[in-house]
């Protein structure tokens, strides 16, 4: 990851990460596909989880192809994303599901999931509101909620592109992950840095206890 830079530009950028997926949501769908590259990792998250529950997708875009996943395994989901554009996709992709256009640092959901998920989402924040995510995950969980989420393998903020527009990520340090989640309540299951079965996502898989 790159130098820190400053509060002011780190916050606009990040901020502007909701903008870019309402701009390029059809494109960005496109340029994904299908292919589950994560389905290692997916398999491993709802190893913990009975079937038929239901799951929280932060950052769940049109549904495809990870919430498809879910569903054709039997679960139910919620998905939550920014993007009034993603959501309405999800929607018309999946209209037995739940699907609601909010920003996962302000969700406050009356429910607690048996899973939740913030897979390729959860980086795009800064680092300070990385660190209240985690009391997020909590009030969303109950005992024996399985919690999996991505980030970049060290402290450190990067740019990069997405249809030309600049695409933030930070990420804490790893020590750092595993005291938020011991403080919050999470055993740590697995934790792979630059996955090399994954394309070089470091995931995290951690359990409420």
């Amino acid at each position: 990851m790159s130098e820190p830079q400053p509060k002011a530009e780190q916050s606009f950028l990040a901020d502007n990460i909701i903008e870019i997926y309402k701009k390029h949501a059809r494109a960005w769908t496109e340029l994904r596909g299908h292919f589950l590259y994560e389905k290692v990792w997916l398999d491993r998250f709802l190893s913990f989880i009975p079937k038929h529950s239901h799951l929280l997708d932060l950052g769940c875009g049109s549904g495809k192809p990870i919430a498809q996943y879910f569903i054709e395994q039997g679960y139910s989901v919620t998905g939550v994303d920014s993007s009034d554009v993603m959501i309405e996709m999800a929607q018309q992709n999946f209209p037995e599901q739940r699907w609601l256009q909010a920003d996962m640092r302000q969700l406050h959901l009356a429910q607690k999931f048996q899973g939740v998920l913030a897979w390729d989402s959860f980086f795009h924040l800064t680092q300070d509101d990385q660190r209240k995510m985690f009391a997020c995950f909590a009030q969303h969980a109950m005992l024996g909620t399985v919690l999996m989420f991505s980030s970049g393998p060290a402290d450190g903020e990067a740019v990069g592109d997405l249809f030309g527009d600049a695409l933030y990520h930070a990420s804490l340090a790893p020590e750092e992950y595993k005291a938020l989640l011991h403080e919050y309540g999470f055993e740590l299951i697995k934790m792979v840095a630059e996955d090399v079965e994954c394309v070089g996502h470091t995931v995290w898989l951690a359990k409420k206890i």
